[in-house]
């Protein structure tokens, strides 16, 4: 009953036995569908059980009965099509009757073969997550944070619009191939319809509940002293062990994150004689051209820096008296992200990073969001001495990130290390990827025979209406006006990552 179709499949149900098997009782109708009702009706009410959570007796098979499911699956289908071509020995109006079977016949055949390619190609999908949480050591990680890393959610909404052409050809041929005295084939049709809208609910709901991917780099660059100019200077041999110490923990700290959500790491990066701009952005670039196994763009892509900063803009300092500005940082991710639905975290544990928190307030047009850190130096308590230094704000966040048993009040006054985060204007309008026209086509041409090549217009056309664009822009306004105005204290990326605001 929690499926996306279960509703016109029990008005169709009714429809059908109402008129048909039950026409001279009623009384016998409404029995029957009370006794049919009452179980899915209960569990609608009281199960609390989530999407991924219903669906886990079938997500958790074996290999080998997964792919068996198909077997009685394509022998109900064949079984229907063959009892709807029965219809051809109606000769009376074969005018009709001969075309419109050939025509969709034909339609119905490879939505079908699609289908079929479709459900096997999860289960392959599926098979390699099984792999990939049965060979963790540790039960931290669900089947779920797998298969989100995987990429299953961009397969699964772009398998969501094949089955529905599938349950579409399905309801023409029963309708051009309607045989009111042939119980048989009403059999068929209230079998086989409930089959594929239970495959389409399987697509649908992953679609809508996993999350997206996720790359992430960092980038520390151990320099607590700066020359007079500000540029990072050869640090005392007395003070050397100490900072190598708190960047290895950072460093640390940052690949337990990416490890404990499921981020692709593209790299941790540890220099303490510096990096030209020249560097820096190759690697940026590098980084922001990447791409998952599937070919879309990652949903999220997370940069992390630690080093010496600028005091009057936040600009990263780097070697030969060169600098990083937030302006270059946000034209960089305009030009790799152009035409697509990509967000980009930026994570700083500098001395410096209220100007970029501030300045990116007033970006607009893009998805990028800076968590930064104060290092309050006034609320050190003189009888412990303790200064804070860098890295304190990245072992506190990655374990408030990662421990959900973590006791750090970010809201407490008295911190020394405060946190602040900042987003871009649109920051609220952000959604998951959704499969774009060239994303279907990249798809189809992966999995698929050519001769199914014209669906993807067909599939592209009607999943591109968007019927409720009026309400869309009204949720959009308000979301934005909440964000900017009553900002949350702990902000939720939708990764299992927070970003906080003492």
């Amino acid at each position: 009953m929690k499926s996306l179709l279960a509703l016109p499949n029990l008005v169709t149900f009714s429809l059908i036995t109402s008129l048909i098997f039950f026409d001279a009782n009623p009384f016998a109708l409404g029995c029957y569908l009370g006794r049919l009702l009452c179980e899915p009706v209960l569990d609608l009410y009281f199960s609390g059980l989530g999407p991924s959570e219903r669906w886990m007796p079938v997500l958790s098979l074996g290999k080998v009965w997964r792919r068996l499911s198909l077997l009685p699956l394509t022998v109900i289908e064949m079984v229907y099509f063959v009892l709807a071509a029965l219809k051809l020995g109606d000769l009376e109006k074969w005018y009709l009757v001969i075309p419109g079977f050939c025509l969709f016949g034909l339609f119905w055949s490879i939505c079908h073969i699609i289908l079929v390619i479709t459900i096997w190609g999860f289960h392959t999908k599926l098979s390699d997550c099984q792999k990939a949480w049965r060979a963790q050591r540790t039960g931290t990680r669900s089947l779920e944070q797998v298969m989100a890393s995987r990429g299953i959610r961009h397969f699964c909404l772009i398998s969501e619009r094949l089955v529905f052409f599938t349950i579409l050809s399905t309801v023409i041929l029963g309708a051009v191939s309607w045989q009111q005295s042939s119980g048989l084939f009403l059999s068929a049709l209230l079998v086989v319809l409930p089959l594929e809208s239970l495959t389409h609910a399987l697509f649908y709901e992953l679609g809508s509940c996993l999350g997206g991917t996720c790359v992430g780099y960092a980038l520390v660059v151990p320099t607590a002293f700066c020359s007079a100019d500000g540029q990072p200077a050869l640090l005392p041999p007395d003070q050397v062990q100490q900072l190598n110490i708190r960047a290895t923990g950072m460093l640390n700290s940052i690949q337990r994150l990416f490890s404990h959500h499921m981020i692709q790491t593209f790299g941790c990066d540890y220099s303490t004689s510096g990096l030209t701009l020249e560097a820096v952005l190759n690697k940026l670039r590098s980084f922001l051209e990447l791409r998952t196994a599937d070919g879309p763009r990652h949903d999220t892509y997370l940069i992390f820096y630690s080093g010496h900063t600028h005091r009057v803009n936040g600009s990263w300092a780097l070697a030969g008296n060169e600098s990083l500005h937030l302006a270059q940082l946000v034209e960089l991710w305009k030009e790799k992200n152009a035409g697509h639905c990509a967000r980009l975290i930026i994570v700083l544990d500098t001395e410096n990073s209220l100007p970029w928190v501030r300045d990116i307030r007033r970006v607009d047009g893009i998805y990028v969001a800076v968590q930064g850190a104060e290092l309050t130096h006034t609320r050190v308590d003189p009888e412990v001495g303790e200064i804070p230094c860098l890295g304190d704000f990245t072992a506190e966040w990655v374990d408030f990130n990662c421990n959900p048993d973590s006791n750090c009040q970010w809201s407490d006054k008295s911190r020394t290390v405060s946190a602040i985060y900042g987003v871009s204007k649109r920051w609220s309008d952000y959604t998951l990827h959704l499969p774009t026209g060239s994303d279907v086509a990249k798809h189809w041409k992966t999995h698929f025979p050519k001769a199914t090549y014209p669906m993807v217009h067909l599939s592209n056309w009607c999943c591109g209406l968007n019927l409720f664009w009026l309400c869309g822009v009204c949720l959009r306004c308000f979301r934005r006006c909440k964000l900017a105005w009553f900002p949350p204290a702990v902000l939720d990326t939708g990764l299992g990552i927070k970003l906080v605001h003492s």
